[in-house]
């Protein structure tokens, strides 16, 4: 309505002739467009502004959820390996046989088994997907970001690289392990002194040692590192949470698990 009454005014005056008039209709017609602009853009910032905190704040507490989860799994391929090495430790030097039992059985047995869950905070995933990633102003979470979602893609594409052609011990030398029959792998029984003479089995069981080695530290560890800077970029970039009233605790669903023969 503003717009065509200054529109009318503005035909009026130019059919006078008046150009003082003339020249003050246009400048308030360009101070209104300015006006407008700059008012659209202020409302824009501040829903920009508002949505990254909050994809902020839910990535922190993604992070929350799955850092302990993704320790939890650095402990367990570490602890794994312990037994994988003491076997090791035995087959290259025969000493030790009293000190081996089930749980090297089963390290043996379960060698090919490293898989574990690779998690990704589901927030990342959105960011990036959709463009959004550039509401993030600080630059220093910016590229924590995008570094996690590097070293994620790296640590996948070597998951399936090092699962090629893995050996299940217990399959091809059935004479050494026997798995058992239980659902959780108790029972199982090896014959390690076999195991020592045989050396196709030891080639085998050095590949599978080598691959759970490269995993455990280039995924389980690398992981645990990258959430760790991430939540440090985080902590620094960030203000303290806002206090919500008790609720259901955050869940952070991981992009991909696997695992297995």
């Amino acid at each position: 309505m503003v717009h065509l009454v200054i529109l009318r005014r503005l035909i009026r005056h130019l059919k006078d002739q008046q150009w003082s008039a003339i020249a003050l209709d246009l400048l308030i017609v360009v101070l209104g467009v300015f006006i407008g602009i700059q008012v659209s853009n202020w409302n824009e910032g501040r829903r920009d502004r508002q949505s990254e905190r909050e994809y902020l704040d839910r990535l922190r507490q993604e992070i929350a959820v799955i850092l302990p989860q993704a320790q939890s799994t650095k402990a367990a391929l570490a602890d794994h390996f312990g037994r994988i090495e003491e076997l090791r430790a035995f087959l290259a030097s025969g000493l030790g046989r009293d000190a081996l039992d089930d749980r090297h059985c089963v390290a043996a047995g379960r060698s090919h088994i490293y898989a574990a869950t690779i998690f990704y905070p589901p927030t990342i995933k959105e960011l990036i997907s959709t463009g959004r990633i550039l509401q993030i102003r600080d630059p220093a979470i910016r590229t924590a970001i995008m570094s996690f979602d590097q070293a994620y893609t790296d640590m996948s594409q070597l998951r399936t690289d090092i699962q090629i052609d893995r050996m299940v011990l217990a399959r091809h030398y059935p004479q050494l392990i026997d798995s058992g029959l239980s659902v959780d792998w108790s029972g199982p029984n090896c014959d390690f002194e076999a195991m020592r003479h045989d050396p196709a089995f030891l080639n085998d069981f050095t590949d599978n040692m080598r691959r759970y080695s490269a995993y455990a530290a280039d995924v389980g560890e690398r992981q645990v590192d990258a959430l760790a800077l991430l939540e440090r970029a985080l902590a620094d970039g960030l203000p303290p949470p806002a206090v919500q009233a008790p609720g259901p605790s955050a869940q952070a669903n991981p992009a991909e698990t696997s695992g297995g023969d």
